[in-house]
């Protein structure tokens, strides 16, 4: 097994295995070289790679898999990083905002994986890396919401299966906690222990000092307080050189201190300072010099010269002032500076950085009153010297501290404590620190003329006088002194000094030790001082003549003066015998040889001794020695308790034995024995106290090692029962009858109680050592005096008086007691009597302290003993449950859980978490969370394997408490944090009951008759424990406390189906066996059981450690069904859903075992009694009972079927294996054979199709979701299950509203009406609807839903489809119920649709055909035709861009040809398009030959057709001549017809028949005569109607056919056909060629009307063109009646007919191809025959239209006045305004567009509204733009931007002027003049084939109106959508098609006509305006393929 360390790619050589970093290989064989194998995770692909480029690794094999072998934790973050690789993938495509966490959080995490697989690490660093690693991965689980992993304290994940249920719920809980908390410290790196909260500490740093230095300097740091005006801590010694910098050469930048052991109340005065004296160090006199300021900014940098070296050795000196060589140095008072700390120690995080203390110069006066000065702020002045300090404030003790913060506070870090005692003495923490102050001094002159310069040393000296060295310190920070040298003043007879230092002297010597104080006047000269000595002394002992220290507090010492001659000097001592106080002397002046008393002088000092070891308690003292002083004995007792807390832990252990002994020893055990015993009580009060509670430990190590009383038992018992029968005896009663004041026995007897275990400890220890000595003799004595005594605590607690405070005391300690009683007392009689006094108390009693009493019990070692818990056990789950249901307080059961539902339902109304609601305090909180504490305690207990045997505790347990449990559990609400707590005890009880349990439980059930209840009862908490759709009691995110309480509920459930199967089969209790079913089912198919859906990590996870417990259930739920024999057939609809949603878990071997139950529950219901009376049984014995059918299994299955695959169960395995074992089932039995097998062939064809519904519905393409609705909508049809059929015709229906597509909504809410009958029958529920719940009957629901589908239409524009809606619904109101009100609204809306067909525009739907090649696709689309109804003004282009949309993975297909199999057999997917017309259904000739308006018979062209066509067009030599003649060009029809008429309930429907076959030239040519006839006849019957119409339409109609020009009119067909040598080469054509004649004869009738209407209608301004077409018609009339015959029209001109002009009309704005001359065809065209399928993109190409609109333009702004009487041209200029809109509008209609063609020219007719006929024509009453709905700005400005030429690329238009210049040119010129520019311009623009530029009105471009949507264009090489009829164009209406040639403008007037697109679509031009027909055309370049297309020769 080996891991690649390179990458090895060598793909292009043979058997090479490519290789990544990383890569896990397998070794087969190998060579010398190399190796043979294959990569782990592609175990198929096997090849050669170099030994060089791998590395051997240690493997382990793990399932078969061989794993590289890693340290647990190293796996883990493997795993971990693999896992979130996949997800963070996901994150970073979908721009999580999480994204960035996580990648930092796996880059930790692989550095962590580096740091740890390098063995780099020592043991402490991995376990903090380990630590590390595993909060990066539960945070980021978390954040990613993957499962919460549950480990032990060292980051190690957890045995789930070695714990129990609570302890698992515990360690949850922990977890969430501790990813909460590192969530919120992740930025944080410091410890997560707790800190001591006692022990607070101020760091300082000290950096820099700025200030004019002479001399060295001392400075003095320390923490004061501002109130007291005292010092707190020691002193902090700074030795700062004359340089600025530190002398001291290990200070330098490295000046801190730590002041320690500051309490609460230190930090919490008002005001606490940091103070800093410096003292000088020099000369009297402080000479000024030129040096400049000095600072230490710059420590570092500096280098220390020699002068500085040798004063920073020289400060080192033992004397701490003065150097060994004796030089003149004197400490003189230099300055004070102060910062005050509060604001900094209560908000330190505001104070970082350097810190400035204010620094003033003393001056001439003394370091304390400049202090008092600088602090008052009074009388400073300027400060212009300060020093620079940092301050922390640091939590925590110093080890503490230590190890958090090793770069502040390293070893050498001095520690100045505090001048006392800590809040907390720790037992180790000795001291003996005396702090001694040099207060003051009064000193008298004697012979000196001035005041003194006194200098006081002080030395510690022993009794002979001797100096004791090193044991002066003036602070931290500086070594110890031997002798302390004050602050010397200047001319000051009473200095006052106020210099504090510390006396540090060992104990043993500190008896024999004082303090000698040497007065010295210092002179200012260095000469004289040297000769100056002492003048005084004076001294204080440090120990007392009775024992004591010194006491604390100020005292004046005498001073004795020295006389030098006399003073022996060899007796160093002789001064002890004088009197060294002033209280002393009491008035004496005591003198000895050398000596005499100053009677004027004193010294005063004070003291403050912080000693753990000496006191200064005199009655301490008394005590300890009681034996030399007994008759101070009851004193010394009494005055113990006044003894200060601090000294009598000092000396505890002395106290202790000098009470007992005083207790065995005393002779008067009356009088002493109560005292002691209090005594005793008194200590142990005052050990117990939060200050000193850490010498509790010292109390126990006295109790165990050095106690040595082995008589104290007795007495203390004596005393005991004594305190307890004298507070238990009724006292006398005040006349009201209560109690006197509390009496002292009582208020002993609390004190007694409260302490009692720490007696008893004394008395176990006395008579353990007592037994030890007499082999235990007298245990039997001893024994029943315990009884006795624990007798006498069931009387206290049995007493009726007021003894609630010790009994509760009692409880408290009670377990402490029996604990350590189990040493010397039976433990059975010992748990007896426990019993007794718990059940002893009174009901409502002392609950909680009872609770609390339990709790502790279940704690002790006598509970783990199996005979103790026997009888202990039953009484505490009595108590809890008691407790749980409320008995005790008197109040219901139900209260605590109705409070907490109350609280809960109150908390959601409100809004707020229901712990605002001041709920944790709440009595039914406390209990319950008492209760769950102690279960908790107690399951833990049990589950323990060092306990002895549990089964009978469990069985206790279940009986009396898992009823009450499952009760709590059930009805608290599930958003309280006890609920979880609740289930995991209820889970923890049934994980250790076994089938005995539960027999012995369901026998103690059934006699009491509750079983029936409880199954009941736990079925449902099971089922309300796993349902989906309650809360859950557990995270989803807790996989393992999920998977835990999964694996619990199994087991019971196996064990339930023994008791049901039992107690409940007979009789037979269907609910019991119908909740079974439900439960287990819910239980199997909940979503933490289904392995398929995790990932593969978590999948082996649960796997290894809980298994597949799937198929466990599965067998218990088919064994159970089975066993209902003939009960099932009661189950057999209710069940068929929870079976089959478990039999569809993708399981294959539970899906085995299910499958079958179906097959039964056919039987079951096939046999079933027809009778209801009959059971399943009965039927054997009387086969004509029986039902003979399965329908009521059938439905259910169908239904439910749908139900569970749309959400998203099963799959097609399952299908299949339905299939097989069905079938297989059904084959094999005689009379289901041939029912079944065709119930389960349709029921596999639903599940196919349910299959790809739930596939397809998540699709983005609609068309295949609403085709798979469709799909099953049919099949729900075929089985006639109208319930299924209507909810999917909703579905359809919604799906249609979704993408607004009404008319297919309206059809398809059709098919529910067609349900229901014109009756007044009440409905079924089958065939209800939800839209109209409110409708009872048939008949008021088919009339709701003709409503709807009339609206739909209405919105769809199928105005005749509502029409025939409401005559159905007319022929109800008049003939059936005669509701003649009703009738009246619903004709009124019937004419509004009336007269919307013929006023309001609207667009002929567009059709394409689509084929789906390649099995890419959906089954359904696969190699399949369709034909799709396009959307609005949908063009061709855009309709192939939302189908690449919606199958985004698809190819387009460019040309028409049939693919072969490489395309409809591959895997891709490939599409082609092209556009298809619409065949008119043969029933709607009628309107052929009737003069009727347009718009009614456009509708029937387009709508409810179900066949369509398209042509290719191709050439075919054979008819002779060129190949471009019109002879040889054929067209290829293809006609298809669909499934169902278009438009129908869906947008498109399959093509079931083809049928291909070809149009000959000349019927094409017959095609396009009749077409261009029927076009000209309509114009004439639209112009004749409205006489509004613009004329421009019918100008280029006429002109285009009677002037021909280029393309040659019908003279081409004449050349071509009509001659004698094509009769005699086609005689078979000869009734075509006649029919061609007669066409051509027709039309001459037809142009004669035309052209006269067109003289009546046109403006004076096309005065040319009427006379140019009547020229050549009067030419081509000749021509035809003289060849063809003189022929009639229907049409007759009406001769006397008035043309009106209207002022604002409105006429369709784009221009169809169909009008164009229908002459063009005469040219051929040189392209072959090659179809083009797809529109590619061209130059935008403007149509002729926007140029004839801007030939009429608006006059209004150019008239002076608008009443004036204008001429005739420019009225009748002005009328021609066509653009104008009408007075008012519909305004619902998009804008029309201008269309010669029929459709869109009666579309125009009809819509054209006119205003009223007023003589005014310029005046426009509404504004010029209108109105255009449901089309955004964007949209039009797309529609404004299209090609209007389908097939010429655009010719430039150079000798046309642009329009907007005429348009603004206009505004300057006078209408005559613009009148006449505009008609010279107009015949050379009929005549030059051009390009519109905009159409703008002559006043402005803010009154310009929009254009009209434009043409639609397709590419030049587009044979898609070839017409057969002249409406061939986009969106139904005619468009202006324009040719041009590719190089050369056409000169020629040509408007080209629809009717040859195909000739357009071959790029045919015209060259240099030459018809030129044998002149070949070169050929056309091949389109740019698109991104999508795929090119297919």
């Amino acid at each position: 097994f080996f891991s690649a360390k390179c990458n090895f790619d060598q793909e292009n050589k043979p058997h090479r295995l490519n290789l990544d970093v990383g890569d896990t290989v397998i070794i087969l064989k190998e060579t010398t070289h190399w190796y043979y194998g294959y990569r782990q995770k592609v175990k198929e692909t096997r090849g050669i790679f170099p030994k060089s480029y791998i590395h051997l690794c240690e493997y382990n094999i793990v399932n078969g898999e061989f794993c590289i072998q890693r340290t647990d934790i190293v796996e883990e973050i493997t795993k971990v990083l693999l896992e979130w690789g996949a997800i963070a993938k996901s994150y970073f495509l979908n721009t999580n905002p999480s994204f960035p966490k996580i990648r930092r959080k796996m880059n930790e995490l692989n550095n962590n994986r580096a740091a740890l697989i390098s063995g780099n690490l020592p043991l402490d660093e991995v376990r903090k890396v380990k630590l590390l690693a595993t909060n990066q991965i539960d945070t980021g689980n978390k954040l990613l919401g993957l499962d919460m992993v549950v480990r032990d304290e060292s980051g190690d994940i957890l045995d789930t299966n070695a714990i129990c249920t609570t302890e698992l719920y515990e360690h949850h809980m922990n977890a969430v906690q501790r990813i909460d908390k590192a969530n919120r410290l992740s930025s944080e790196r410091g410890t997560t222990r707790t800190l001591n909260k006692f022990s607070h500490n101020i760091l300082l740093h000290v950096n820099a000092f700025v200030c004019k230095f002479q001399e060295d300097s001392d400075l003095l740091f320390t923490l004061f307080d501002g109130e007291t005006h005292k010092p707190i801590s020691e002193n902090y010694v700074v030795k700062w050189s004359r340089t600025g910098i530190a002398r001291d050469i290990e200070q330098i930048d490295n000046n801190r201190v730590l002041f320690t052991d500051l309490s609460k109340s230190d930090l919490a005065i008002p005001k606490m300072y940091l103070v800093c004296y410096a003292i000088r160090i020099g000369s009297m006199e402080f000479k000024e010099s030129a040096e400049s300021k000095r600072t230490s900014m710059n420590i570092a940098n500096s280098v220390l010269n020699a002068s500085s070296r040798k004063a920073s050795q020289l400060s080192v000196s033992s004397s701490g002032s003065s150097g060994s060589n004796g030089e003149y140095v004197i400490r003189r008072p230099f300055g004070v500076a102060c910062k005050d700390l509060t604001p900094i120690i209560s908000k330190a995080e505001d104070f970082r950085g350097n810190l400035d203390l204010p620094f003033i110069m003393c001056d001439k006066d003394t370091l304390d009153g400049t202090l008092r000065k600088l602090i008052s702020n009074k009388d400073i002045g300027k400060i212009d010297s300060k020093m620079a300090v940092t301050i922390e404030v640091l939590r925590g003790d110093i080890k503490q501290i230590k190890e958090d913060f090793p770069r502040l506070v390293h070893t050498n870090v001095p520690v100045a404590r505090k001048m006392g005692f800590p809040e907390v003495i720790l037992p180790g923490d000795v001291r003996n620190d005396l702090y001694l102050t040099i207060c003051s001094g009064e000193f008298a002159r004697i012979a000196k003329t001035s005041e003194k310069n006194v200098e006081v040393s002080v030395c510690v000296a022993n009794e002979q006088g001797y100096l004791m060295p090193g044991v002066l310190s003036i602070g931290a920070g500086h070594p110890p002194i031997d002798e302390y040298k004050s602050v010397v003043y200047y001319h000051d007879d009473k200095p006052k000094w106020q210099e504090t230092f510390k006396v540090h002297v060992p104990i043993e010597d500190f008896k024999q030790c004082h303090l000698r104080f040497v007065l010295k006047h210092r002179s200012s000269n260095e000469q004289k001082d040297r000769s100056e000595k002492p003048f005084g002394l004076a001294y204080v002992r440090l120990m007392q003549a009775n024992g004591t220290t010194i006491p604390q507090g100020q005292h004046i010492l005498a001073v004795y003066k020295i006389d030098h001659k006399k003073y022996d000097k060899t007796v160093a001592n002789s001064y002890l015998d004088l009197p060294s106080t002033l209280v002393e002397l009491q008035g004496t002046r005591p003198s000895i040889t050398g000596l005499t008393l100053l009677p004027k002088d004193q010294l005063s000092i004070g003291v403050n001794l912080c000693s753990t070891k000496l006191t200064q308690s005199v009655s301490l003292l008394g005590l300890l020695n009681w034996s030399a002083h007994k008759e101070t004995l009851e004193q010394s007792l009494n005055a113990l308790s006044m003894v200060p807390g601090e000294e009598v832990v000092k000396f505890l252990q002395d106290i202790l034995d000098a009470l007992f002994n005083i207790l065995v020893e005393n002779d008067q055990p009356d009088k002493y024995d109560q005292l002691v015993f209090m005594s005793i009580i008194h200590l142990i009060e005052t050990v117990s106290d939060l200050k000193y509670q850490h010498f509790l430990s010292v109390l126990d190590v006295y109790i165990n090692e050095s106690f040595s009383f082995t008589l104290a038992y007795t007495k203390l018992m004596d005393v005991l029962q004594k305190n307890i029968s004298e507070a238990i005896t009724p006292k006398e009663k005040s006349a009201d009858g209560n109690n006197l004041e509390e009496s002292a026995e009582v208020r002993r007897l609390y004190k007694t109680t409260r302490y009692l275990h720490y007696v008893m400890k004394f008395v176990i220890r006395s008579r353990l050592l007592y037994a030890e000595m007499n082999c235990n003799t007298d245990y039997v004595d001893f024994a029943s005096r315990l009884q006795e005594l624990l007798r006498m605590f069931i009387d206290m607690i049995g007493c009726p008086s007021n003894l609630l405070k010790s009994e509760g005391a009692l409880l408290k300690n009670l377990h402490i007691i029996a604990t350590d009683l189990m040493q010397v007392f039976d433990q059975v009689r010992l748990s007896v009597a426990l019993v007794e006094i718990l059940e002893k108390f009174p009901p409502r009693r002392l609950t909680q302290s009872k609770m609390g009493c339990i709790k502790d019990f279940v704690e002790t070692k006598l509970f783990t003993l199996p005979k103790c818990r026997a009888i202990l056990l039953p009484v505490f789950c009595k108590h809890i449950k008691d407790h749980l249901e409320s008995k005790e307080e008197g109040d219901s059961k139900t209260d605590i859980w109705q409070q907490e539902k109350n609280l809960s339902k109150a908390a959601k109304v409100l809004g707020q978490k229901k712990s605002q609601l001041h709920t944790c305090d709440t009595t039914a909180n406390k209990k319950i969370t008492e209760c769950i504490n102690i279960m908790n305690n107690i399951l833990k207990l049990l589950f323990r394997p060092d306990v002895g045997a549990t089964h009978n505790d469990i069985r206790d347990i279940m009986i009396i408490l898992l009823r009450t449990v499952m009760k709590a559990a059930n009805s608290l609400d599930r958003d309280t944090g006890l609920v979880g707590k609740f289930f995991a005890i209820m889970l923890g009880i049934l994980q250790r009951m076994d089938a005995q349990h539960y027999e012995y439980f369901v026998k103690d059930l059934h006699q009491h008759g509750e079983l029936k209840d409880f199954v009941i009862n736990i079925l449902l908490v099971f089922e309300q424990l796993v349902s989906p759709f309650q809360k859950a009691v557990f995270p989803r995110d807790w996989m393992d406390m999920i998977m835990h309480q999964n694996t619990v509920i199994l087991g019971a459930l196996k064990h339930l189906t023994v008791v049901i199967t039992d107690y409940f089969l007979c009789p037979f209790e269907k609910q019991i066996w119908s909740n079974f079913f439900q439960c287990s089912i819910a239980f199997l198919v909940q979503s933490p059981l289904q392995l398929n859906d995790f990932n593969d990590n978590k999948r082996q996870i649960v796997f290894a450690r809980y298994r597949d417990i799937r198929k466990d259930t599965a067998m218990e739920i088919r064994k159970m069904w089975f066993q209902l024999g003939q009960h099932k057939p009661k189950f057999v609809p209710q069940l068929v859903e929870p079976i089959l949603e478990m039999s569809m878990i993708p399981e294959t071997e539970l899906r085995r075992e299910t499958i079958p139950i179906f097959f039964d529950m056919m039987q079951c219901e096939y046999y079933s009694s027809r009778l209801e009376i009959e059971s399943y049984g009965d039927t054997k014995f009387n086969n004509a009972h029986h039902k003979g059918n399965f329908s009521d299994f059938k439905t259910a299955m169908i239904e439910k079927l749908d139900i569970l695959i749309g959400a998203g169960k099963g799959d097609a395995e399952y299908k299949k294996l339905f299939e097989d074992i069905m079938l297989e089932r059904c084959a094999a039995h005689n009379t289901l054979n041939k029912d079944g097998t065709a119930f389960v062939q349709m029921v596999t064809r639903l599940m196919d199709k349910l299959l790809e519904y739930r596939f397809i519905i998540q699709d983005e393409s609609k068309e295949n979701r609403m085709a798979c609705t469709f799909s099953l909508l049919q099949f729900y049809s075929e089985v006639d299950l109208k319930e299924m059929y209507i909810r999917y015709v909703y579905k359809l229906c919604a799906l249609h509203m979704e993408f607004e597509n009404y008319t297919e909504a309206a059809f398809t809410l059709k098919l529910h009406t067609e349900l229901l009958r014109w009756t007044d029958t009440e409905l079924s529920p089958q065939l209800r609807s939800n839209k109209h719940n409110s409708c009872r009957t048939h008949r008021q629901l088919k009339e709701a839903l003709y409503f709807d589908i009339m609206d739909y239409f209405d919105k769809g524009k199928q105005w005749e489809c509502a029409i025939d809606m409401c005559k159905v619904l007319a022929s109800q109101y008049e003939e059936e119920i005669y509701d003649y009100l009703k009738l009246a609204e619903l004709l009124k809306r019937m004419a509004q649709f009336f007269e919307k067909i013929l006023k309001e525009l609207r667009h002929s739907s567009e059709y394409f055909r689509v084929c789906f090649y390649g099995l890419g696709f959906p089954r359904l689309l696969q190699n399949k035709v369709y034909i799709f109804r396009g959307k609005e003004y949908e063009r061709h282009s855009d309709f192939c861009t939302r189908m690449l949309v919606q199958h985004p993975q698809a190819e387009l297909m460019q040309t028409l040809e049939p693919p072969g199999e490489d395309i409809t057999q591959s895997d891709g997917q490939y599409i082609q398009v092209n556009k298809v017309e619409p065949i008119m259904d043969p029933a709607f000739a009628k309107f052929n030959d009737k003069i009727i308006s347009n718009e009614i018979v456009k509708y029937f062209t387009a709508n409810n057709v179900q066949k369509f066509q398209f042509s290719r067009p191709f050439r075919d030599s054979s008819g002779g001549g060129n190949m471009d003649d019109v002879r040889n060009l054929w067209l290829e029809r293809t006609e298809l017809l669909t499934s169902f008429p278009l438009p129908g309930i869906l947008r498109w429907f399959p093509v079931i028949e083809t049928n291909t076959f070809k149009i000959s030239p000349l019927e094409r040519a017959v095609e396009i005569m009749r077409d261009t006839n029927r076009d000209i006849r309509q114009l004439v019957i639209l112009h004749r109607s409205d006489e509004s119409l613009h004329i421009n339409p019918l100008s280029m109609k006429l002109n285009g056919i009677v002037d021909p020009a280029v393309m040659g009119g019908f003279a081409k067909y004449e050349e071509a056909f009509l001659n004698e040598d094509y009769l005699e080469q086609n005689p078979d054509d000869k009734y075509l060629v006649d029919e061609l004649k007669e066409l051509i004869a027709m039309q001459i009738p037809l142009l004669e009307i035309a052209i006269q209407l067109h003289r009546q209608r046109a403006p004076h301004s096309l005065k040319a063109l009427q006379e140019h077409l009547e020229s050549c018609f009067a030419d081509m009339q000749q021509h035809v009646e003289l060849h063809y015959g003189r022929k009639t029209s229907d049409l007759k001109m009406e001769r006397d007919s008035v043309v009106m002009r209207r002022t604002n009309s409105l006429l369709p704005a784009i221009y169809d191809a169909s009008n164009n001359r229908h002459s063009e065809t005469s040219m051929g065209s040189s392209d072959s025959g090659l179809s083009k399928s797809t529109i590619l993109p061209r130059p935008q190409t403007n149509s002729i239209k926007s140029t004839l609109a801007s030939l009429s333009f608006n006059t209004r702004n150019l008239t002076k006045n608008p009443f004036e009487p204008q001429d005739r041209d420019a009225l009748s200029l002005s009328s021609s305004q066509w653009y104008t809109p009408p007075l008012s509008t519909i305004t619902s209609t998009p804008e029309k567009e201008i269309n010669t063609s029929l459709p869109s020219l009666a579309s125009a007719s009809n819509s054209s509204l006119s205003g009223p006929k007023t003589p005014d024509p310029h005046v426009l009453t509404e504004e010029l733009t209108p109105k255009r709905p449901l089309r955004s700005e964007k949209e039009k400005e797309r529609r404004l931007s299209r090609p209007s030429s389908i097939a010429t690329p655009t010719a430039s238009i150079k000798n046309f002027p642009d329009t907007r210049s005429l348009s603004e040119s206009s505004n300057r010129n006078s209408v005559g003049e613009l009148k006449k520019q505009y008609q010279e311009k107009l015949i050379d623009l009929l005549k030059t084939l051009t390009v519109s530029a905009e159409t703008t009105d002559s006043t402005s471009e803010e009154d310009i109106r929009p254009p009209p949507l434009p043409a639609k264009s397709r590419d030049s090489t587009d044979f898609s959508s070839l017409s057969h009829n002249a409406d061939w164009s986009p969106n139904g209406y005619a468009m202006l098609n324009t040719m041009s040639g590719t190089t050369t403008t056409v000169t020629k007037s040509s408007i080209t006509s629809t009717t040859y697109e195909y000739l357009e679509a071959t790029n045919f031009s015209l060259v240099g305006g030459a018809v030129d027909g044998s002149k070949p055309r070169p050929p056309t370049p091949p389109p740019k393929p698109s991104r999508h297309s795929k090119h297919i020769p």
